[in-house]
């Protein structure tokens, strides 16, 4: 009988072990610049490279042939000169005309200047299966210096999908440009980590009252002690709730300090207007110097930017928005997502123009 037991032992650690080793991975090492990237070179085994805009993307040759139905953990171990920035990978399988959004994956970096593993689950994409033939990679959302040392593609793990999880429970939830903010919290497995906080209280209070009663064996007993305990765990968890809160404006002040400190008060106004559409300050600053001021205006802008309509009453005030009938209109375009009907013709002129699809409209007739 001792034979068929240390077979079942050794099976027992073989499992263990493949649950926590590299049973299978894909290193990708070979990179080009494609956009944004200036200073590419490899030392010592490392990728350096500087980022000249919000995208810079790196891509491979289309003959990785990454098979996606075995290889669904994606390692990146790589540092930059900037906390708490946001990298996006793209793939593209066999019969995929190109690149977009669908197939890709998101991951945030941790603290600059040190180097971090950032773990992906890829199975958590509808889209990612078959054979990826080629990746395309943005390692940080600005301008900066980032050092790549590892990216390699991994079978699922007992060790990774703990550490996806880990890093999923402290991923920064940034706070939002708009008027009302909403704190969702951090999550597990796409799942509210209140859910599994509530399930692991039920449970503890289901072993403590259980506990005090195999103790004790009497209800009076139980009904004196227990109380106690169960308050004094919901504590310790809204306590650890807390702090995990309080670690999200810690980074909120550390991104902050990264993006304003030296920065002229003109500057940080343009980068609290909205970082993404840098510009849109500068227009309301031309547009206060071309409208007369206590005139009424409306606003044109790409549809769901309701963040843009607030700072511009900010900044254009005494000039007041007027939805209807306003005597000049502003139209603010860059990227040419407004619809064509959206800009009124009738009865409009252009009365200053600032290119790229940024200018004024004034009303020709006096209602």
């Amino acid at each position: 009988m001792k034979y068929p037991a240390i077979i079942l032992i050794f099976l027992f650690f073989a499992i263990a072990i493949c649950s926590f080793a590299y049973c299978e991975e894909a290193y990708v090492q070979e990179w080009a610049p494609y956009s944004g990237v200036e200073n590419l070179s490899l030392k010592d085994n490392v990728l350096e490279l500087h980022s000249t805009s919000s995208m810079p993307l790196l891509t491979t040759k289309g003959d990785l042939l990454i098979n996606a139905s075995r290889l669904k953990v994606l390692e990146i171990k790589m540092k930059s000169d900037k906390s708490y920035m946001t990298g996006r990978m793209f793939f593209r399988r066999i019969g995929d005309p190109g690149f977009n959004y669908f197939n890709s994956f998101e991951f945030q970096t941790g603290l600059n200047n040190m180097y971090h593993s950032y773990l992906v689950d890829l199975g958590r994409n509808q889209n990612w299966f078959g054979t990826v033939t080629q990746i395309m990679f943005s390692p940080i959302n600005g301008e900066g210096s980032v050092e790549i040392e590892n990216v390699r593609f991994l079978e699922p793990s007992l060790l990774f999908s703990v550490g996806t999880f880990w890093q999923e429970f402290f991923t920064f939830e940034r706070p939002a440009p708009r008027t009302i903010n909403f704190i969702y919290g951090p999550r597990i497995n796409g799942i509210s980590v209140n859910v599994y906080v509530y399930w692991l209280m039920i449970a503890m209070a289901a072993l403590i009252i259980s506990f005090y009663w195999l103790k004790h064996n009497d209800i009076k007993d139980v009904i004196a002690v227990a109380p106690t305990k169960l308050l004094l765990l919901c504590l310790t968890f809204w306590v650890l709730l807390d702090a995990r809160t309080i670690f999200d404006q810690l980074r909120t002040g550390i991104t902050d300090y990264q993006i304003f400190a030296g920065k002229s008060l003109e500057e940080k106004q343009a980068l609290s207007t909205n970082a993404s559409y840098y510009d849109f300050y500068y227009y309301l600053k031309s547009c206060g110097e071309k409208v007369p001021s206590g005139s009424s205006y409306s606003l044109v802008v790409p549809s769901g930017f309701f963040y843009f309509i607030d700072k511009s009453r900010y900044f254009l005030y005494p000039t007041y928005e007027r939805t209807i009938e306003a005597q000049y209109v502003l139209v603010y375009d860059p990227q040419n997502m407004v619809k064509a009907q959206d800009i009124p013709a009738k009865d409009h002129k252009k009365y200053a123009d600032f290119g790229n699809n940024r200018y004024i409209l004034k009303r020709t007739v006096i209602l």
